[in-house]
């Protein structure tokens, strides 16, 4: 009975935390979804000439598209743009007008922020690229733009935050390439191991147990070593198209990053 009522804790722990960031990628979809409904009839409807004249260029006309983000042919895309109607390969603006681009619906996470479909990624690049991005895509830029170009500012903005914030961490990344490949893990779905159970209990009551910051930084460490061999299991299991077993990984790696963030809580900041 101890041994269900702490699992349950655990569980329930681990939804609260991702609550939030659920939320969010619900706000995201949910943003995505009005733009393109909403300006879909007056994109059809307007000429490119009206927009022209009352737009001041995003780019200085001597520079142009040398500022356009440049994207590497992981995956490609080819489109009408909204308001010149050139046939587009821009991800956020057109390299012919420079207006602002809607998201691409067959864009991955990935995608957005430039990098192969791989668990393994540089934080450090990812980081860069998210930066450098919202330098660009900011809504506040395009205020005085028109206002299918201000939504599409939104849009693109609020992708590429959903893209670094879920591609930056081990287990959003690996939830996220678990999804891309049809599967995803369920609330009610259990361990079916004992003895990874019993370890899993065994190191909540360590760290509950703990009085020094000494003693949580033992159960930290000890724990970080434990995912650590997991992600790289993980890498493996991704690589190989195992998804079964990238599934079975991922769904201890939820209980292992709940440890981890309960030990951030009794931590002072470093």
């Amino acid at each position: 009975m101890a041994a269900k009522l702490t699992l349950s804790r655990v569980r329930r722990s681990f939804f609260d935390k991702n609550a939030a960031f659920i939320l969010q990628q619900k706000r995201t979809i949910s943003l995505l979804s009005k733009t393109t409904t909403r300006h879909l009839a007056p994109i059809q409807a307007t000429s490119f000439l009206s927009k022209q004249a009352s737009r001041t260029p995003f780019f200085p006309p001597e520079v142009g598209a040398s500022l356009l983000p440049r994207m590497r042919s992981y995956c490609s895309v080819s489109r009408a743009c909204w308001s010149c109607s050139r046939q587009t390969t821009g991800w956020f603006f057109c390299e012919f007008c420079q207006m602002v681009q809607p998201p691409a619906p067959q864009a991955t996470l990935f995608d957005v922020m430039d990098c192969a479909k791989k668990f393994d990624v540089d934080n450090n690049k990812l980081s860069v690229k998210y930066k450098d991005l919202q330098r660009l895509l900011h809504p506040d830029r395009f205020s005085q733009h028109g206002e299918v170009e201000q939504d599409y500012a939104s849009a693109q903005s609020a992708w590429v935050n959903k893209a670094y914030w879920t591609l930056q961490k081990p287990l959003s990344r690996g939830l996220y390439m678990l999804q891309l490949e049809g599967e995803s893990i369920e609330e009610g779905e259990k361990l079916s191991d004992p003895e990874l159970l019993m370890e899993v209990m065994e190191a909540n009551e360590r760290l509950g147990e703990a009085e020094t910051d000494e003693e949580v930084r033992s159960v930290a460490e000890e724990n970080r070593e434990k995912l650590d061999r997991l992600c790289k299991e993980l890498s493996d299991a991704f690589d190989k198209g195992d998804v079964s077993k990238a599934k079975e990984i991922l769904t201890r790696m939820q209980y292992y990053s709940n440890i981890e963030d309960k030990v951030k809580e009794r931590l002072p900041p470093s």
